[in-house]
């Protein structure tokens, strides 16, 4: 479960990454101007699960 803090509404979460990966968040997180590495994240995951989404649909589409 995802921790509230006092100075913030939006819940908060650790992960833990591979340098490699912390990297290409980094590089994605400058190429983009993003202003931290929060942001970054947020929008590679959004990103994915929109890409996931796409993904099924495709395979339902075959199967159908």
């Amino acid at each position: 479960m995802a921790h509230i803090r006092k100075d913030s509404s939006k819940p908060t979460t650790t992960i833990s990454l591979t340098p490699i990966l912390l990297e290409k968040i980094e590089d994605y997180r400058f190429s983009k101007r993003k202003d931290n590495r929060s942001q970054a994240i947020a929008e590679l995951i959004i990103k994915g699960l929109k890409y996931e989404q796409i993904i099924e649909r495709k395979k339902a589409r075959m199967l159908s």
